[in-house]
């Protein structure tokens, strides 16, 4: 139980979007990363820099012909130091200090350096200019000791309570197979470190910046999110338990009000085909129970001796078969109007002016069919099965009201706002306001001696707003009565 509970915490939308929002937010924390190994970077740089000056020192004393004469490079450290920025200290095989870069103080005056490049607290305090800095004893140091050793030394001191580091690099001086000095470079680590901390400290604040902005964000995108979801599930859920009174009055113009419109859309049409079974299931008991009750009269009158009177038995019989005939029409043509309900056939692309015009070929009826196709378009996207209802419904109606020796006309031209229009036509007489005003209820028929249903003008409707149309028909003593329906070509 508890894990499940977790999984659901975790896939909710609000935990999703925080997640989502730390990991913006980890960017700039790599960013923190990736400064640490920059440092670590240059500071190698740096140390690589110290080695090779060291090296070329070495090489330019270890190639002189006149000798070493550690004593006499004073000069030419203070100008190698004023370019690089270092300071470099010749020792002799003892480590006794012999040579000083910086033995008058920095070579490019106080004023060029950095405030904090040469501060040196004791026991080596910074070189100034005014007063020279003071000789230390380095022979002991462990980098020197290295060098003295025939080895490359290196090692890194904090002054200042940690506030200044340095970088210490010994070179030795190897002559006739014998280590006769040292170049000893010193270089500070601080202005890599001033500006990693910059870059670092810059990274921390926009990294709790942008951690608050998201949290922030993440709860107000849940609130404007989660919530009204809840709010829409707990409506289905009354839906779903029966309350068709519900409406999920969510008026936002976002995607949340949208699904919240398109539910209660879907609730609306859930609710008229409700309706539409429990009207259909009370017109089919009606309709049924007429010729259920002859079939039962006749059969209780055969039974009770009718039948032995031929012409009696006869009659019943006739009339039994008679009322099956009837059942069975009406349940064909339901299942007709079940599957112009509920058909599962997806759309395609027809050639409508060919089904019309073979549908009224193949039309056997008391008036002759005349088709005229005016339309620009013979193609539209539909059903070819429940099209083919429509027209063949229509026909049979027109066929059977029209006025004898006259002809039944369909005409198909373009309709309003890129639809097809198709008529029906047939010359006879008007239908009466009464039953112009029930011609679409089902079972409706002023033919039902001749084995009407009512359903077939029901039928046409249907599959007409099955594929996003629209019918109506029109009639009078003297122009005849037409039927009209337009279909979306698309």
């Amino acid at each position: 139980m508890r894990r499940r509970a977790w999984f659901g915490w975790l896939f909710r939308i609000r935990t999703r979007l925080l997640l989502v929002n730390v990991l913006v937010v980890a960017v700039p924390l790599l960013g923190v990363g990736f400064a640490r190994f920059y440092e670590r970077e240059m500071l190698r740089r740096l140390e690589q820099d110290m080695i090779n000056q060291a090296e070329l020192v070495r090489l330019l004393l270890s190639e002189d012909p006149s000798g070493l004469r550690l004593e006499d490079r004073g000069p030419l450290l203070a100008d190698a130091a004023r370019v690089t920025r270092t300071r470099i200290r010749l020792l002799d095989e003892h480590g006794a200090l012999r040579a000083d870069s910086h033995a008058g103080g920095p070579p490019e005056g106080p004023e060029a350096a950095p405030p904090s490049l040469w501060r040196r607290p004791s026991p080596e305090p910074a070189p100034s200019v005014l007063a020279p800095p003071a000789p230390v004893d380095v022979s002991q140091r462990e980098e020197v000791l290295a060098a003295l050793h025939g080895h490359y030394g290196a090692a890194t001191r904090f002054w200042k309570d940690r506030g200044v580091l340095y970088l210490f690099a010994a070179q030795p001086i190897v002559r006739d197979g014998a280590v006769q000095g040292v170049v000893y470079v010193t270089r500070s680590t601080n202005p890599v470190r001033a500006a990693m901390y910059q870059l670092r400290s810059t990274l921390v604040i926009i990294l709790i910046a942008a951690l608050g902005a998201t949290v922030v964000l993440s709860l107000f995108l849940a609130r404007t999110i989660s919530r009204p979801l809840g709010f829409l599930t707990r409506a289905a859920e009354r839906i779903a338990a029966g309350d068709r009174a519900e409406r999920l009055k969510l008026e936002r113009r976002d995607e949340i009000g949208q699904l919240a419109r398109a539910f209660d859309r879907m609730e609306r049409k859930l609710e008229e085909r409700a309706r539409f079974a429990a009207e259909l299931a009370a017109d089919i008991s009606h309709e049924f129970k007429s010729p259920l009750a002859g079939i039962r009269g006749a059969a209780e009158l055969l039974s009770e001796g009718a039948a032995d009177d031929p012409a009696a038995r006869q009659r019943f019989l006739d009339n039994i078969l008679a009322d099956e005939d009837r059942l069975d029409r009406l349940v064909t043509r339901l299942l007709e109007l079940c599957r112009v309900q509920a058909d599962p056939a997806p759309k395609e692309l027809l050639d409508y002016e060919a089904l019309v015009r073979d549908l009224a070929r193949r039309s056997v009826g008391p008036a002759p069919v005349d088709v005229g196709y005016h339309a620009s378009h013979t193609e539209l996207t539909g059903r070819r099965a429940l099209l083919g209802s429509v027209l063949s419904n229509l026909l049979d109606n027109a066929q059977h009201h029209a006025t004898e020796g006259s002809r039944v006309e369909v005409r198909v031209a373009e309709g309003p706002a890129g639809t097809i229009r198709t008529s029906v036509h047939n010359q006879g007489r008007a239908i009466t306001e009464p039953n112009l005003a029930r011609l679409w209820d089902r079972f409706f028929t002023t033919r039902a001696a001749e084995g009407g249903t009512g359903l077939g003008l029901p039928i046409v409707k249907a599959a007409v707003e099955a594929h996003g149309g629209s019918v109506f028909v029109l009639s009078n003593d003297e122009q005849g009565t037409t039927f009209t329906f337009d279909l979306p070509r698309q």
